[in-house]
This record gives C-alpha cells, structure tokens and sequence, in this order.
C-alpha cells in the first residue's frame, strides 16, 4: 500500500432497535429503524428502543442512549460534538 495514503476503518453502524420477535426456542431476532433485519444472540439484553453496534450486519453491542447520541454526533462531523475550551 502507498504510502502517505489515508487509511479508511469500518466501525461498525449504530442503529435502534424497532421491535423484536421470536425467543422461546425460535432464533430470537430485531428490526433496525433501517428496516434491517438481524439476529440478536450476541445482544441477548436488546430491547426495543435500544441502539446496537452493527458490524457485518450482526449487532455486538448495546449501547447506552447517551453513548450512541455521542457517537452519531461525531460520526456525523456536527460542530456541537466538541466541547467548547
């Protein structure tokens, strides 16, 4: 790889969880508020309204509200993310 040439990382997505089915025996599984459908046994404490770290289309983590509020803000470069000196 040349070098000097920026190097680019996948981080993943954070998204919230809509609503939940199955459990009981059946794979329990979410749908994203981005109409995804995925499994949820890594994030056996998922709940609806929860955000998730998504990599390769498989949630790994729940985070808290505050953390993922954080988190979108910086990804999405809002100026209002750093805190003022």
């Amino acid at each position: 790889m040349p070098r000097g040439k920026p190097q680019r990382m996948c981080l993943g997505s954070i998204v919230r969880v809509i609503d939940i089915s199955g459990g009981d025996g059946v794979a329990r599984v979410g749908r994203l508020e981005n109409g995804t459908v995925v499994p949820l046994s890594f994030v056996p404490d998922a709940l609806p309204g929860s955000y998730v770290l998504v990599h390769l289309g498989i949630p790994v983590e729940v985070l808290d509200e505050d953390a993922a509020q954080e988190a979108l803000m910086l990804r999405a470069g809002d100026p209002g993310s750093e805190e003022s000196s």
